[in-house]
């Protein structure tokens, strides 16, 4: 396990009922996610991470959750 910094804009960050509540540190949350979460985290722009929290807030669901669905994508078969 390894972490990401999600800025803090003034809203408290939604968390998953299962998942770890994430905890300030700074002008930041810290996310417990997998590596590959982390990677993945870390490649994107910072007006991207921007978004994806911005998104997590509008749909009312766990950054944590959006994030694995953009690595841990389902194969398509024919």
């Amino acid at each position: 396990m390894v972490s990401i910094r999600v800025p803090d804009d003034g809203v408290a960050p939604v968390v998953e009922k299962s998942k770890e509540s994430p905890f300030k540190q700074g002008e930041y949350y810290v996310f417990d996610v997998e590596d590959d979460v982390a990677r993945y985290w870390n490649k994107q722009s910072p007006a991207r991470r921007a978004e994806l929290a911005k998104q997590s807030r509008k749909e009312g669901r766990d950054i944590r959750l959006i994030l694995d669905g953009f690595v841990h994508k389902p194969r398509h078969t024919k």
